[in-house]
C-alpha cells in the first residue's frame, strides 16, 4: 500500500528523535548551491531512514499547495532557485510508505547542509489535517562519489542548552522542540554549534544503489 502522510513526517522528525523541526528553512536564496553528485537512488540499510531518490526538478506549488507539480529543470535557472525532489520509501510492516520532500542544498560556514520540507501528502482524516504543521528539517551533508553522510542536530543537545539558559532561540516545547526562530537565527545556531561535541548525531551513511529511474 502506498501512503503519503504527514504522520510519516512526524514519525521521522519527532518520534525517532532524529531531527529538530523548524517552521522556517535554514537557507536563504544566496546560500543555495547545486551539486550533481547528490542525484541518484541511495540506501542507508536502516529501516527508519529508508531508500532515498534524489533528483533535480522544478517545484511549482500553484494554488493547491498540497498537490505541487514537478517539471524538468530549466538549464538557465539561477543557482538561488535550484531545487531537488527527495522521495523516501520506508517499509512499515508489510506496506511501503512513501513521502516526498522539497530539498535544497546550501553551504554554511565550512559545511554543506540539506534542508527538506514535506510535499504532496494526503490525510484520510480531514479535521486532523487542519492541525498538522509542515516543518523544515536540516542536516549536515558530506558527499562522496558513491555515498554521502547525513548528520542531524541532536534535539537533546538543544534541549539541554535551553534548559540551562545557555541559548536564546525562539521555539515551542510540546514533548519535543519546534524551532520558531527566523532563518538568520537558525544559521547563527548552526554556525556556533556545528563543531561542538555532542551537538550532532553520529553520521548515517547512504550508499548509491543506482541512478534516478528514467535518467
Amino acid at each position: 500500500m502506498k501512503t503519503k502522510s504527514i504522520l510519516f513526517i512526524v514519525a521521522l522528525a519527532l518520534l525517532a528523535g532524529s531531527c529538530i523541526p523548524s517552521l522556517f528553512p535554514l537557507y536563504t536564496k544566496d546560500d543555495i548551491i547545486f551539486d550533481s553528485r547528490i542525484e541518484g537512488v541511495w540506501d542507508a540499510g536502516i529501516d527508519y531512514i529508508g531508500i532515498w531518490t534524489i533528483e533535480r526538478l522544478e517545484h511549482h506549488s500553484g494554488f493547491d499547495f498540497m498537490n505541487p507539480s514537478w517539471t524538468e529543470p530549466d538549464e538557465d535557472t539561477d543557482t538561488g532557485n535550484i531545487k531537488y525532489r527527495l522521495t523516501i520509501h520506508q517499509l512499515v510492516g508489510t506496506d511501503t510508505v512513501e513521502a516526498e520532500f522539497l530539498m535544497h542544498l546550501l553551504n554554511l560556514g565550512e559545511y554543506m547542509y540539506m534542508n527538506i520540507h514535506p510535499q504532496d501528502y494526503e490525510l484520510q482524516h480531514g479535521f486532523l489535517s487542519w492541525h498538522m504543521i509542515e516543518a523544515n528539517t536540516f542536516m549536515r551533508v558530506n558527499i562522496q562519489n558513491d555515498s554521502f553522510e547525513i548528520r542531524a542536530f541532536d534535539p537533546g543537545f538543544l534541549g539541554n542548552l535551553i534548559e540551562e539558559n545557555k541559548i536564546r532561540i525562539d521555539h515551542m516545547s510540546f514533548g519535543g522542540i519546534l524551532l520558531t526562530a527566523p532563518t538568520k537565527d537558525l544559521q547563527k545556531f548552526v554556525l556556533k554549534y556545528s563543531d561542538e561535541e555532542g551537538a550532532l548525531f553520529e553520521p548515517d551513511v547512504l550508499k548509491k544503489i543506482g541512478p534516478v529511474p528514467g535518467s
